[in-house]
């Protein structure tokens, strides 16, 4: 079934006409993220021109809720925790921002929370693994991690450069889950920028005994911090060799290309 979407002989193609859903917001968004509630709804928030606003509703605009940004590109994950739902967000220039559904707090290494060890405004990405936020540290190839089920505490680094030998740095991270849910054979995927992916599969990277690399492969450099996405029991890469699945690409590396979605 193709909504609003024509088919053609060697393409489809998007049916035109657009409508707007919210006015004015000052400058172009450049990030939509949304915070899904415990009660099954959800909120959607637009970053423009430094300034976050709640775009949920159709209309006219309200005033921007955070304002004053370096810049709008920002990265961002849900997470839960038994103290409730939040909305992680990073964009490597800014503190780290949090919702909680009412509230936006701008996480430093003296608010409440707290992220201590690292810098929160040189994160970049974020990602849910195994019950911990994991974190990407701009320009190297550290990933940071938190405590299990927490927004805050002490992160921990975890440096893949030694893994990399084309050099670079740390891209993003994915979650890959083979069976569709989350359980123990899911696997944290580190991609760099030159196209290296890292495999681990696990529970606690502290411990060796339940933390393990699974492979290192290469794939076409990644297009783009948000270059991961899940797809049923597997997780999608975009990257210069095309959206590849997971699953089939790091079987192939990068010598079969009909892999291709």
């Amino acid at each position: 079934i193709l909504d609003n979407i024509i088919p053609q002989t060697t393409q489809v193609r998007l049916r035109a006409g657009s409508s707007n859903h919210v006015t004015g917001i000052t400058g172009t968004p450049q990030t939509l993220a949304v915070y899904n509630k415990a009660n099954g709804t959800n909120q959607m928030f637009a970053v423009s021109a430094g300034s976050i606003y709640d775009v949920t509703a159709a209309g006219a605009v309200g005033a921007a809720l955070v304002s004053g940004l370096s810049n709008s590109k920002w990265q961002d994950v849900n997470f839960a925790t038994s103290a409730g739902k939040y909305l992680y967000m990073v964009n490597g220039a800014d503190s780290a921002e949090l919702y909680d559904g009412a509230t936006w707090t701008a996480v430093t290494g003296v608010s409440t929370p707290a992220i201590t060890g690292v810098t929160t405004s040189t994160l970049i990405s974020v990602n849910v693994f195994q019950r911990r936020l994991w974190f990407i540290q701009k320009d190297t190839c550290k990933a940071w991690y938190l405590p299990v089920e927490s927004i805050g505490g002490a992160a921990q680094a975890f440096d893949l450069a030694p893994l990399f030998s084309q050099g670079g740095y740390l891209m993003a991270m994915g979650t890959w889950t083979v069976d569709s849910g989350t359980g123990m054979d899911d696997h944290a995927v580190f991609i760099s920028s030159e196209g290296e992916v890292a495999v681990y599969r696990g529970i606690d990277p502290s411990s060796s005994a339940t933390w393990y690399l699974v492979g290192v492969y290469t794939l076409g450099s990644p297009v783009g911090r948000r270059c991961v996405a899940s797809y049923g029991g597997d997780a999608l890469i975009i990257s210069k060799d095309g959206i590849l699945p997971f699953s089939k690409a790091l079987q192939n590396g990068r010598t079969d290309r009909k892999s291709v979605v």
